[in-house]
């Protein structure tokens, strides 16, 4: 097949950013028919787990369940063309749906897809502008701390409707404190069905990795493999399939013992430009008071969107480099557009893209199916939804959320650096008591003041070199920035006071760059240390570094190994008092 990009007279820089930044330019020209066959099969497979998945998140973001039907199907096909992730299932997550929830829920649906296009908006400006380094400041201690929190408090939402209760409330500790005060009013019908349903998806789930047979008669037993893997891929969508026949078969009887999910709208939604105003609660809201009603919502949002759909790129990168900058461009196109469709905040679902990989999913083409599924769901079976219990999707939330909880991580940080749990444990803690995007605040302050703390405290060694003449070796491990140039100058005067002295080396071998501040306090400290009779050369110090010195220290000497700090020493010779003995000192702080 010829190449799109051959086809047409596209001069060659112009079609090297349209192939990177349109992958679909990439990867069509080559797309055969057995390629079709296994995207069409993991694309039915992700709708299968999407569509319940979908109506339980709508519940969980505040919105009537029609809103996570919309959600799932216009994401999936704009990332075809600008998704980098062949495994990256678009779509409403459990993560995404909690702050929408977060920022929305006391306002209207409005908001939420006006959320939706705003977050779009940052995402793109970030892929635009290469802001894709901002995300690197959300460390991984941080990061398994927030998602952590969020998967506690999103399980912990779930047992009203996990218990048939009916109380509303917003923070952690609240939603425990009404969920004990209310406990007495439990259904029973609702709690059985519901410790079922989890009981039947956790067991669904292990399936996953049994096999009949061995490696050497795996063909004899290919369809019973095939259907057991089925059953725990499609586990979300037959245990709702079920549960929604024995609600139907009890309503028809006029007995109603699980309270069902209700009417949903049927059709497709209305395709339009997203609200840039709206009416709550008799105020009438332009573009930027709406903006200003979503508060932190419109940085956090994406932020957090980013962080997971990066995340999921490179678990399923397998040691290949991934465009964040590409990523950043393809949620923010999937959430503009979708805002059209009244769609609410998406991003990748990790549980999702883990089944479209066990799928075997070819290309992003997967996503034309799921697309299609969805369509066909709210044309057609929208009046079927009605008789989902809801203890049913609760279990289905919880379930998905349930391996959210990173307790995998504690141990590798323990062993490795122990000082990571505590931006870990903080951001976890305070996402439980003050809120998910407060703590996810905080625990990023946290890790940052820690940064700081290091960079201006670096581990300094002072060693004593033997040689004709003796000199001493001061060597930072880490770059030379103004708020270190106290600390490392204290450490020096007090071994200048201790020894004396006369020839000290700085070893800039872990010193990549430093600033004017701290070029102008090395200097200084240069001419103390001169007045009292000592000579100062640099060592192993780069251009960068010795430019940024020499500006405000002239005439400063500088070697390049120690055998040049011998040969300096031996051309300019310091006079070296007669029975002067220097201490051994190996000094690391």
């Amino acid at each position: 097949m010829t190449s799109v990009t051959a086809m047409l007279p596209i001069p060659p820089r112009f079609g090297e950013l349209l192939r990177q930044r349109v992958p679909i330019v990439q990867w069509l020209p080559t797309y055969a028919l057995g390629d079709a066959a296994c995207d069409v099969i993991a694309g039915i497979t992700v709708g299968l787990t999407l569509m319940p998945q979908a109506i339980a998140y709508a519940g969980l973001a505040g919105l009537s369940p029609q809103y996570g039907l919309y959600s799932g199907w216009v994401g999936c096909l704009v990332y075809i063309v600008f998704g980098s992730t062949k495994q990256i299932s678009l779509g409403p997550t459990a993560l995404v749906s909690l702050l929408t929830f977060t920022y929305t829920h006391d306002l209207n649906a409005d908001m939420a897809v006006f959320l939706c296009f705003i977050s779009g908006c940052v995402e793109l400006l970030f892929g635009i502008l290469h802001l894709g380094f901002l995300v690197d400041f959300v460390s991984v201690p941080v990061v398994s701390g927030f998602t952590s929190a969020a998967a506690l408090i999103i399980a912990s939402a779930q047992l009203k409707s996990l218990f048939g209760l009916k109380y509303n409330t917003e923070a952690f500790l609240d939603t425990w404190t009404a969920f004990l005060s209310h406990i007495h009013e439990t259904r029973p019908g609702d709690l059985i069905l519901g410790v079922i349903c989890i009981g039947t998806l956790l067991s669904l789930r292990t399936l996953k990795d049994f096999r009949v047979g061995n490696t050497e008669n795996k063909e004899e037993h290919k369809v019973i493999n095939g259907i057991i893997w089925f059953l725990s891929t499609g586990r979300n969508a037959l245990v709702v399939l079920m549960c929604s026949i024995v609600a139907f078969l009890f309503q028809q009887n006029d007995w109603t013992p699980f309270k069902l999910t209700g009417k949903i709208e049927a059709g497709l939604p209305t395709i339009g430009f997203p609200p840039t105003s709206t009416e709550i609660n008799g105020r009438q809201l332009g573009f930027t008071e709406m903006i200003t009603e979503l508060g932190a919502g419109v940085v956090v949002v994406p932020l957090i969107a980013l962080i997971s759909n990066i995340a999921i790129a490179k678990a399923f990168a397998n040691g290949k480099r991934v465009d964040a900058t590409q990523e950043m461009i393809a949620l923010g196109l999937c959430n503009i557009l979708g805002s059209f469709a009244r769609s609410m905040p998406v991003a990748g679902a990790f549980s999702r893209s883990a089944v479209n990989n066990a799928s075997g999913v070819r290309s992003p083409m997967g996503g034309l199916y799921t697309s299609v599924l969805i369509l066909l769901a709210l044309g057609l079976l929208t009046p079927f939804f009605f008789f989902i219990p809801r203890a049913s999707l609760a279990a289905v939330i919880m379930c998905a959320v349930l391996f959210m909880i990173d307790l995998q991580i504690i141990k590798p940080m323990w062993t490795s650096n122990r000082r990571d749990l505590v931006p870990a444990l903080v951001t976890f803690i305070a996402c439980l008591l003050v809120g998910v995007e407060k703590g996810l605040v905080i625990g990023v302050a946290i890790d940052v003041l820690i940064l700081l703390y290091f960079n201006a405290r670096p581990r300094v060694s002072i060693d004593k070199v033997q040689g004709s003449p003796i000199y001493w070796v001061v060597q930072p491990h880490g770059s030379l920035l103004f708020p270190a140039v106290d600390y490392v100058w204290d450490k020096i005067v007090t071994k200048v006071k201790e020894g004396e002295p006369t020839t000290l080396v700085l070893d800039c071998s872990y010193i990549l760059h430093t600033d004017f501040t701290a070029a102008k306090g090395v200097s200084s400290m240069i001419a103390d240390i001169k007045k009292q009779g000592v000579q100062v050369i640099l060592l192993n110090a780069t251009d960068t570094v010795v430019h940024s010195l020499s500006s405000t220290c002239p005439n400063l000497r500088v070697a390049n190994s120690h055998q040049h700090v011998q040969q300096i020493l031996s051309e300019d010779p310091i006079k070296i008092e007669s029975g002067l003995q220097l201490k051994s000192i190996n000094n690391e702080t």
